[in-house]
């Protein structure tokens, strides 16, 4: 479940700052933050309908509670006090002697929520005979009683790795490995990657001009049309999130610049600014499920994650063998031929959701002509 407070555009849509809620439904009380990352990584600003202007508008949270409005709005926040984010259980507040951070932990904890939600999408899984992806929406009074809404349902194909379960190497060399992942969404296997389209996060933080930003979705677009009948798959690489209109939080490609790619890594690195809120929920990321392009977060910050920055910040770059128009790009926008790069082989990833890993690596069993 992805939780907004307002408007569900900011849950299906990513915004610059702000971040839904995210629940398991089956542990909802799990989450990767701890502490005040809690409060870093939470809801801000709230879309919504100004019914007297007829206005769709996005107002800050704090501004939008004032008053004596929202009598439940203890079970939607938690307050900071003493430099510790804790719930709390008054039953209204005008929101100016404390300051709320959007946690929906009171709602999780103390209202059916989640066991609605569970048994809305058991009953229609049982009814289409496949998951769905749905889009509702929540009231809650005072009671803490719920009112929840359905407004969409929405076929939801989970690619599964039947028949190549246990596949993942449990042994490789570290100088095969690209990168691993402990954060797999949905499995895949993909083999035969010859073209690997990286844009490293740190060097696209220091991009001083907002025009050279911008036309980074397009060069990722032309590459798309280059590659696209050459031999061997290609991947794609770059900071943040893709497919976002927000420059700032990656590269903004549309669908018809990455529909050749097999498989798209959104590549979070704190210290670039490329903060760990993935597409996962969002319309883009159904379209890559339903494009059957294998979607993967990867966190190289992360203690437990392999990342080979050496071979894809400094194997050649053949950008300006393909489009010689974008060597001024050179720097920002890094094509590797790994065949070339490696000594012949090929690349291959396999994700399994199951147990959250995923690996990249130089697959020496599959060589092949680097010329």
């Amino acid at each position: 479940m992805r939780l907004v407070f307002g408007l569900g555009t900011r849950a299906v849509n990513r915004v610059s700052g702000d971040y839904p809620r995210m629940i398991a439904v089956s542990h909802p009380n799990i989450r990767p933050e701890i502490g005040m990352e809690v409060a870093k990584y939470s809801q801000r600003m709230v879309d919504l309908l100004n019914l007297e202007e007829k206005t769709f508008e996005t107002r800050p949270f704090v501004e939008v509670i004032k008053g004596d409005r929202y009598p439940a709005l203890n079970l939607l926040t938690s307050e900071i006090a003493d430099g510790y984010l804790r719930d709390w259980f008054a039953t209204s507040t005008d929101g100016s002697e404390k300051k709320l951070v959007l946690t929906f932990n009171g709602l999780i904890d103390r209202t059916k929520i989640v066991k609605i939600i569970g048994e809305i999408l058991v009953k229609l899984e049982k009814a289409w005979g496949q998951p769905l992806d749905i889009e509702f929406t929540a009231y809650v009074d005072v009671g803490r009683n719920v009112r929840t809404n359905l407004l969409q349902c929405r076929s939801l194909r989970v690619p599964t790795l039947a028949g190549v379960k246990g596949s993942i190497p449990e042994e490789l060399p570290r100088g095969q490995i690209l990168f691993r992942s402990n954060r797999a969404i949905n499995a895949g296997m993909v083999s035969d990657i010859r073209y690997i389209i990286y844009i490293d996060p740190r060097k696209y933080a220091e991009v001083a001009t907002i025009d050279t930003k911008k036309s980074l979705g397009r060069v990722i677009g032309k590459l798309n049309d280059e590659l696209r009948n050459k031999e061997g798959k290609v991947m794609s690489m770059g900071p943040g999130r893709w497919g976002s209109n927000n420059i700032d939080l990656g590269v903004n490609v549309g669908y018809a610049d990455i529909d050749a790619t097999a498989v798209l890594v959104e590549i979070a690195r704190e210290e670039a600014g490329h903060v760990p809120e993935v597409s996962y929920g969002t319309h883009f990321f159904q379209d890559l499920v339903e494009s059957d392009i294998l979607y993967l977060p990867v966190y190289p910050d992360d203690a437990t994650t392999d990342f080979n920055t050496e071979f894809f910040s400094h194997s050649p770059n053949i950008l300006k063998d393909l489009l010689p128009e974008l060597s001024n790009l050179e720097d920002i926008v890094h094509v590797i031929d790994v065949p070339r790069a490696s000594g012949g082989a090929l690349a291959k990833v396999i994700a399994d959701p199951e147990t959250r890993n995923a690996v990249c690596f130089l697959d020496r069993s599959r060589m092949t002509n680097t010329n």
